[in-house]
């Protein structure tokens, strides 16, 4: 007979699981309809969208009404400085991947560019992503009406391209990409041009030494009747500068900045400036900057084509005497060339301007007029001289094959 603890084991080796048969139940095992899975699924993804659809309606609205306020702090601005700054209506759009203002009949009038300037279109839209609101688009392609020179010059046409891209700052942009093409006004003379490029960086906290304003400026084909001096005629088949100015360029008085700037020793370093107007070309480099009368003296290394007409001109004009436009184109004709495979002859030659007066090497050849800051405390302008027409009955004298001299 076997023992009773040895029956007990047994029948509790028979039946192992009693005890979790016990508390075996079949809510442990339950598994979810596979439509109510999919219905859960479906209401967390809508609850999920809802979510971030209103948090991003909240990032754009605020995103907005920063854009939004900016570009009314930069009215505001130029409305303390003296300015006109009008538009009819304001119009916030784009959502949700932009915001758009559309400004309807905009207007400026007042100081710009050390003129006085009034300007209207007939819309103007600034564009701006909410992930980057500091960056700004706008596009005024279209009608355009401008009077400049305190209105003593006005223009009126269209544009088919204006866009510029810029950072605003507290009153000049920290940065502009200005695109101009299709530009013809008229009005007060004939104003076009095919293309503009202009490329500024501005760094207000720059101090003495550093950069404090780069400009890049390219273009083709402008007409700007009225605007270049007399000798240069009236139209600009190609410009392209890169410059560099070092010192604190800031707003405010021109008495007190110009000054100041030079005082701590401010310059404009021309890295490359390329300009033709007709037979005129120059390729030059070197540095501008301001005397004690505040008038530009600088140093340049240029390459000149068509300098010898450009001396006739300025003789025939009353700009320079007969005798020094003889006696200039007499000593340079010895430095002028001729490219080997033809073409108009050029000449190398360093160039200077101190005292208002610009030098080609050695020679002396014109007194340069004066620049009026528009403020007291600079040496008065000398009168104008009215340019002297040349005798039509004599033909124009024809300096550049002269022998030379030197």
């Amino acid at each position: 007979m076997l023992p009773v603890c040895t029956l007990r084991g047994n029948r509790m080796a028979k039946r192992p699981n009693d005890s979790w048969d016990r508390y075996n139940h079949p809510a442990l095992h339950y598994k979810k309809p596979k439509e109510l899975k999919r219905f859960q699924t479906v209401l967390a993804f809508i609850a999920s969208a809802a979510l971030v659809f209103g948090l991003w309606s909240f990032v754009w609205y605020a995103t907005s009404a920063w854009v939004k306020a900016e570009v009314t702090g930069w009215v505001d601005n130029q409305r303390a400085l003296g300015a006109v700054v009008e538009f009819t209506d304001m119009q916030t759009t784009g959502f949700p991947s932009r915001i758009i203002l559309n400004l309807t009949e905009p207007h400026f009038q007042g100081p710009a560019f050390g003129d006085v300037i009034a300007w209207k279109s007939d819309a103007l839209s600034v564009t701006a992503r909410p992930w980057t609101p500091w960056k700004l688009h706008v596009v005024a392609s279209g009608k355009h009406d401008l009077t400049v020179a305190d209105g003593a010059l006005h223009f009126t046409g269209a544009v088919e391209k204006l866009i510029a891209d810029t950072v605003l700052g507290d009153v000049w942009p920290q940065s502009l990409n200005l695109q101009l093409a299709g530009l013809v006004m008229n009005g007060s003379a004939p104003l076009s041009l095919e293309r503009l490029h202009v490329q500024m960086a501005h760094d207000p906290s720059t101090q003495a030494g550093g950069t404090g304003l780069k400009l890049i400026v390219n273009g083709g084909n402008l007409m700007l009747a009225g605007v270049l001096p007399q000798p240069l005629g009236d139209q600009v088949q190609s410009i392209d500068v890169i410059a560099r100015v070092s010192g604190a360029v800031v707003p405010g008085p021109m008495k007190e900045r110009v000054p100041a700037w030079r005082d701590s020793g401010g310059a404009i370093e021309f890295e490359r400036l390329k300009f033709r107007s007709g037979n005129f070309a120059l390729t030059a480099g070197g540095t501008l900057a301001l005397d004690k009368d505040l008038q530009p003296q600088g140093a340049f290394t240029a390459k000149i084509e068509g300098l010898f007409q450009m001396l006739e001109i300025l003789r025939a004009r009353g700009v320079m005497s007969g005798g020094d436009a003889v006696v200039t184109t007499m000593a340079l004709s010895a430095l002028s060339k001729r490219p080997k495979g033809g073409g108009t002859p050029f000449i190398n030659v360093s160039a200077t301007v101190q005292d208002r007066v610009l030098s080609l090497g050695p020679l002396k050849v014109l007194k340069v007029p004066m620049v009026n800051w528009g403020f007291a405390g600079q040496v008065a302008p000398s009168a104008h001289v009215p340019p002297v027409e040349p005798d039509p009955s004599p033909p124009p004298r024809n300096y550049k094959d002269i022998k030379p001299v030197i």
